[in-house]
């Protein structure tokens, strides 16, 4: 409990002196008693005279009630609000033909859906995008919180959803900068998964990495794929039959993983580069950034003061409304 405005106790400091001065210049000094001492409050109902005393006594208590509600007593109830923070995140997902390979199970393409969706769906406050590439970069989805929607689109990803096949690594950057309009985050995080090294695009990666450096946006690299390579399966749409891409020599194109080039982007812009060879690894690197990248809460403490002077104004009234009457109806007057 508190008291909104104390300095009403200083009243209590005047009592003393209005009953002195009320004493001192009455006619009648034993008939006028405002504000009776102790002791000759216990000797009025020794001698019976509680018509003198009773008035007398309300009064005084009404006149401490009403001070009390002129400070203003309330009681306080604690209020906790939290205000959440996130981090915005966009998802680069490479979608070129050498993500079917099928050192992953069923593909690559598939096995890092499937992982990106369980990172997805442990989201709680942190806005999410999705931008996918492959000769070519486009937005699939701007940063929203509304996960079942970001999930819908990334279930949509396929092989085609880029109509020009290459590996446009620096225009995926570039896309996935654009996309942070808002500079309130707590941090800015692009995740950019590829299997293969920049083959087209009109930006080189490094030079998106360093725009995004210049707007405080981490990258982190993620390069799928096992050291070695992985033959590209092509699936001919006429006949179904299963071959896998060649060079211009007839030699078996393997597909690999620039990890210089992908370490560089990562380490300019205070992000890290990872390797996942298997989908238990690629799980935990999601699981990793996931950890490293977690939303900020807030907590705001606010204390909410309700009036209770109606406690202390009421008996005041009342109290001093009986004395008015005893005083009244008794046959007495006591002037106070």
């Amino acid at each position: 409990m508190r008291f909104a405005n104390p300095e009403a106790f200083l009243l209590l400091l005047l009592l003393p002196v209005f009953a002195f001065l009320r004493r001192k210049y009455r006619p009648d000094r034993q008939a006028a008693l405002p504000l009776p001492t102790y002791s000759r409050l216990m000797e009025l109902p020794r001698s019976g005279h509680w018509k003198l005393w009773l008035p007398r006594f309300f009064y005084l208590l009404g006149v401490l009630c009403l001070i009390g509600a002129l400070a203003r007593p309330q009681f306080g109830r604690e209020i906790t609000s939290s205000k959440e923070k996130g981090v915005d995140i966009i998802l680069a997902l490479d979608t070129s033909g050498s993500m079917q390979a099928q050192d992953f199970q069923p593909n690559r393409l598939e096995a890092a859906k499937k992982v990106i969706s369980e990172f997805v769906a442990n989201q709680k406050s942190n806005r999410i995008g999705v931008v996918v590439f492959a000769g070519r970069s486009f937005t699939l989805l701007p940063l929203t919180t509304d996960y079942a929607l970001v999930l819908d689109a990334i279930k949509d990803i396929h092989k085609g959803t880029v109509k020009i096949d290459g590996t446009a690594i620096g225009d995926g950057i570039a896309n996935s900068v654009y996309r942070f309009k808002s500079e309130n985050a707590k941090s800015r995080v692009i995740v950019l998964l590829t299997d293969g090294e920049n083959t087209m695009g009109n930006i080189q990666p490094l030079v998106a990495a360093q725009v995004a450096r210049q707007k405080n946006i981490k990258i982190y690299t993620i390069g799928m794929g096992k050291a070695e390579g992985a033959p590209v399966p092509i699936i001919n749409p006429q006949t179904g039959q299963l071959s896998y891409m060649r060079d211009r020599e007839g030699n078996l194109f393997l597909t690999r993983i620039n990890a210089k080039e992908l370490t560089e982007m990562a380490s300019l812009t205070g992000g890290l580069y990872f390797q996942a060879d298997n989908a238990e690894k690629l799980t935990a690197i999601y699981e990793r950034i996931g950890q490293m990248e977690k939303s900020e809460f807030e907590t705001k403490r606010t204390t909410l003061y309700l009036e209770q002077m109606i406690w202390l104004a009421l008996p005041a009234l009342i109290l001093l409304s009986l004395s008015f009457i005893l005083r009244t109806t008794l046959g007495r007057v006591v002037r106070v």
